[in-house]
């Protein structure tokens, strides 16, 4: 087993790479191992020889093993680099490493039991060998001491608290009182001095509320005047003793109830024996301090000495493992890992073979000449499917191109395959991989692509879809595939197609109609007026009926003569001559114009406060405007006669959206009825008595003609009332017919 198996080309290359790297890794760790064993040997020796526990606690020491300790750390981050890179070629190779990682585990729990083991004897010793230089005897008697100490300045305290007491009940005294107020300088000198050097007080002084000292007598050994602080003032005027006692000197601070504004301040020095005896407790409990921090230092490098030692002797394990893991289980390895490559596709992966001759070699020849048959038929197979995909890819380049629509389904009526005019048309968009219902798309479509899957025949109809407020006309062919695997629906758009078709032949009616309407109108009109000139002088009876009977002949021909004109109107529609203007300016112009027409209705217009520049026929789209705004205005009329509304409003709105532009026409009228509201666009679609129904069908053809589009809707900012929204692109392309009109003009 001690043979080396490889793999190659590849695989060879990423094991010289894996070589490298343990060979780098391998010359480092034994450079920082050797020099990390020296130093926790070293200051082992060191801690564990000195009977002294300061010298064996030196500040540097300590600093030595703490950077030792980082040491061990760089050897632990370069072992962890080896396991981590052990970890990622067992996830790579999916379990190529795992004998490997097995070994070392075992090698380091083999190393780890023991050291657990030994760590609970060696707290126990370094405990014991600490304490006995710090018992409980030293504590105690530097406790005694201290409370000793304590005692001694208790009992100056509460001397100098009885003194006080007797001082400040002479003091308050009327003789005292009369005496500050008419000498304060005697009052200084024999009687606050007196009190003082009576009561043992080595300064005593009489302070106001304005912290002035008024009267003031010191001994030579007084120490220096101390500053009452805030809180002695408090004390005293609560009528408590304020002050303080330390090593030094007593101070009593308290307020003469008897005089209007006086406190006293005295103070009264610790002996010096017991101040002496007081400092060197001080001393000695705090060398004890310092010692008790030198017994945890001890501790530390103790327990950093042994920390290190067992850690290194776990890498040294772990290392020793890896290296044992890796002459064994290499050769298995690679042969292993091998054979997960050639699972997962990787055909191109060889065994180098042993220079010694065994079965391992063996097996690699054989290896060698599977892998080689499976990668030529793999090949094979991989030409086959290029050439598929790339039929694939140009058959769904087609489809992308087309403007049809195009759905593929499948038995089940799940859409599989959808073309980007599909989801224009039918506003869904598509996720491959992501199943979808036909119902959820078309539900027009499931029966026909039912029928059509189930007789294998296609299947040709059409259906209206609702779309923006509009109707959109589709024409639609399902395909069956073979043998009932699924279908394929082709659709197309033919709203405009239809719409150019009634169009065309309302236009020819139009024509028609006013061809033949206008060549009698003319004669009845003159026979009309010839019967008033040449008989009204001669009518004697019931002349003024005669006078009604001409008058209604003339006039119904009149509006016969504008309902012709319309016809042609509509019949000639122009073509628009485009040029640029300001579309703002536009709407302001009919905008004001409706208001001199309706000034009972209120016209308003909101729109950008910059100039919008578009290409069209300004005075077509006035035209178009114009007759919107004249049939919102006339419905708002006919609300405000009948009493419904109180209040006519006409809004107007304009706004650029990207390359577009949109006005919003909006009125508090009665509104479009819901059903079929869409047909008033069509031709002599009308809901008024005298009205011809050619008004917004002009409008429909001039937007059109400018490659926008016009829909219907209610009034979303008022109870009640229309909405008509024109669209149209900023810069038009110009538009081809959708059919052959008939009948331009009238004969």
């Amino acid at each position: 087993m001690g043979q080396r198996v490889e793999c190659m080309p590849d695989t060879a290359t990423m094991t010289d790479a894996r070589a490298r790297l343990g060979r780098a890794t391998s010359n480092t760790f034994k450079v920082l191992f050797g020099l990390a064993t020296v130093v926790a040997a070293g200051a082992t020796y060191l801690a564990t020889t000195d009977s002294s526990p300061g010298a064996a606690a030196q500040p540097w020491l300590l600093w030595l093993l703490i950077a030792n300790l980082i040491l061990i750390g760089a050897i632990a981050t370069v072992l962890g680099m080896r396991v981590y890179h052990l970890v990622r070629e067992n996830r790579e190779t999916d379990g190529g490493a795992r004998l490997r990682l097995r070994i070392i585990f075992l090698f380091s729990a083999a190393a780890a039991i023991p050291t657990v083991i030994v760590a609970g004897f060696l707290a126990v010793a370094i405990n014991r060998s600490v304490e006995g230089w710090f018992g409980e005897p030293v504590r105690n008697v530097v406790a005694n001491a201290q409370a000793a100490a304590k005692a001694s300045v208790d009992d100056v305290k509460e001397d100098a608290t009885t003194q006080l007491a007797a001082m400040v009940s002479d003091l308050n005294t009327p003789d005292y009182v009369s005496a500050l107020q008419k000498s304060p300088e005697a009052f200084r000198v024999d009687l606050l001095g007196g009190q003082a050097q009576f009561r043992d007080f080595a300064r005593a002084a009489i302070l106001s509320s304005d912290r002035n000292r008024v009267s003031e007598w010191v001994a030579p050994e007084a120490l220096p005047f101390r500053i009452p602080t805030d809180k002695w003032w408090r004390d005293a005027d609560e009528g408590a003793v304020g002050g303080i006692v330390d090593e030094k000197e007593v101070v009593a601070f308290v307020r003469l109830q008897a005089y209007p504004d006086a406190y006293l301040y005295v103070s009264r020095p610790i002996p010096p024996v017991l101040s002496q005896r007081l400092a060197l407790i001080d001393a000695d409990n705090r060398r004890l301090r310092e010692a008790e921090v030198r017994r945890d230092s001890l501790a530390v490098v103790l327990t950093l000495s042994y920390i290190e030692a067992a850690l290194l002797m776990l890498l040294g394990t772990a290392w020793l493992g890896m290296t044992a893991a890796s002459r064994i289980a290499m050769p298995i390895g690679a042969l292993a890992g091998a054979a997960r490559a050639v699972r997962d596709g990787d055909l191109s992966v060889r065994i180098l073979k042993p220079t010694v001759r065994d079965e391992i070699a063996d097996l690699a020849d054989a290896f060698n000449e599977m892998t080689d048959r499976l990668s030529r038929q793999t090949a094979a197979l991989d030409r086959g499917r290029i050439d598929a995909e790339t039929r694939s890819a140009f058959i769904e380049a087609v489809l992308a191109g087309v403007e049809a629509g195009v759905i593929r389904v499948d038995s089940n009526l799940k859409v599989t395959i959808a073309n980007a005019s599909a989801q224009t048309l039918l506003g869904f968009i598509y996720r491959p991989g992501k199943a979808m219902d036909l119902g959820q798309v078309a539900g027009e479509f499931v029966a026909a692509t039912s029928r059509s899957i189930e007789t294998g025949q296609s299947v040709d109809t059409s259906y209206k879809r609702p779309s923006e407020g509009a109707t959109m006309h589709l024409q639609v062919r399902v395909s069956p595939e073979y043998d009932g695997a699924g279908a394929v629906i082709t659709f197309h758009d033919t709203t405009r197609l239809v719409l150019g078709q009634r169009q065309a032949a309302w236009r020819d009616v139009a024509r028609r109609i006013a061809h033949e309407i206008r060549n009698p109108l003319t004669p009845i009109q003159l026979s009309a007026e010839r019967l008033r000139r040449r008989f009204a002088s001669q009518i004697t009876t019931d002349r003024e009926t005669f006078e009604k009977c001409t008058d209604t002949i003339t006039r119904q021909v009149a509006d016969i003569g504008r309902m012709v004109e319309e016809f042609s109107g509509f019949a000639r529609m122009p073509k628009p001559t485009f040029g640029e203007f300001n579309i703002v300016d536009m709407v302001q112009s009919v905008a004001f114009a409706q208001r001199m027409a309706t000034p009972a209705i209120a016209v308003s217009v909101n729109a950008p406060t910059h100039p919008v520049v578009i290409m069209g026929d300004e005075r077509m789209l006035a035209q178009a405007v114009t007759n919107v705004v004249k049939n919102a205005a006339e419905a708002v009329d006919r609300q405000l006669e009948s009493g419904t509304t109180k209040f006519g409003s006409v809004m107007i709105d304009i706004f650029e959206d990207g390359d577009e532009v949109q006005v919003t026409v909006r009125d508090n009228g009665p509104g479009f009825p819901v059903q079929d509201r869409e047909r008033f666009l069509e031709p002599y679609v009308t809901t008024r008595k005298n009205g011809v129904g050619l008004g917004l069908a002009i409008v429909t053809r001039i937007i059109e003609d400018h490659g926008g589009r016009i829909w219907l809707g209610d009034n979303d900012a008022a109870p009640t009332g229309a909405r008509v929204d024109i669209r149209m692109p900023m810069q038009p392309k110009p538009l081809e017919e959708p059919v052959a009109y008939a009948g331009e003009g009238v004969a």
